[in-house]
């Protein structure tokens, strides 16, 4: 599981990942597709803490290649809360060598994202731009620093 994959995760900005990494991006696709299917026929979705949380964690690996031309000091943190209980809190922290993704909760943001699981799947896989989710989201804190966050493109685009 931990050798290099026959193909990399682009969207997460890597040239080599490890083979669990392109599995899971394989999961991602297969909830992505479902999932638009069923909102577009109007069944119920596959929104539960069992399906939804996996598939928004690896998205998240995408954080810190979304932010790697965006300045700030050194220990800089950037937070995404998706919001209920199937989402959760995702940092990214700013290093001398880049963005680095940073899962503990006792982390204080220069910026926190708060968006609900909806709109998070939506945004992140280019169904919708963020311009079109700007008001269906809260910034807190330093506001430039929150929009880039909505670029965070999760998918091969």
């Amino acid at each position: 599981m931990s050798d290099d994959a026959v193909f990399s995760v682009a969207w997460a900005g890597q040239e080599t990942s490890p083979n669990w990494f392109h599995i899971a991006r394989e999961y991602t696709e297969k909830f992505l597709h479902q999932q638009q299917i069923r909102d577009v026929v109007g069944k119920q979705g596959i929104m539960t803490k069992a399906l939804f949380y996996p598939f928004i964690d690896i998205l998240m690996h995408a954080f810190p290649y979304t932010f790697t031309q965006v300045q700030a000091e050194n220990e800089t943190v950037v937070s995404i809360e998706v919001t209920t209980e199937i989402g959760g809190v995702w940092s990214i922290k700013k290093k001398e060598e880049g963005w680095a993704l940073d899962k503990r909760n006792n982390l204080i943001p220069s910026s926190k994202v708060v968006i609900s699981p909806d709109t998070a799947w939506k945004l992140f896989s280019k169904s919708w731009k963020p311009e079109q989710v700007i008001d269906n989201v809260k910034i807190i804190g330093d506001v430039e620093l929150g929009k880039n966050a909505l670029n965070i493109v999760a998918v091969m685009a």
